[in-house]
């Protein structure tokens, strides 16, 4: 595993996420099944994108700092997401998205 370059601050880290790394670009997570990813029509707050700006403003809903999403999971599938500290960085992996190699380790289709 790649060490983060950001102290993860682990006591404020919400459940039903693990922080797995974090840099000034990039925020990547282990999100537990039956959070969503992103909001819907009939939720908007327990989600791991409000969930994980929350933690990145450190609790102060005031603060500008955004988080955008790169890719989502279903709300029953457990997990890695990405999500990005600026819109160009998100920009760059949509740009990249189609070429990443989506691998379970120790796990085979064939």
């Amino acid at each position: 595993m790649i060490k983060s370059k950001i102290k993860i601050r682990t006591k404020y880290v919400p459940a039903g996420i693990k922080i797995l790394y974090e840099d000034r670009d990039i925020i990547v997570i282990d999100k537990s099944a039956g959070l969503l990813s992103v909001k819907a029509n009939y939720e908007a707050e327990k989600t791991a994108h409000h969930l994980l700006t929350n933690y990145v403003r450190k609790g102060n809903p005031k603060a500008r700092i955004e988080l955008f999403v790169v890719h989502r999971l279903d709300r029953d599938t457990s997990g890695v997401l990405i999500f990005a500290k600026t819109l160009a960085i998100r920009e760059k992996f949509a740009k990249q998205w189609k070429n990443v190699e989506k691998k379970i380790p120790g796990f085979s289709l064939w």
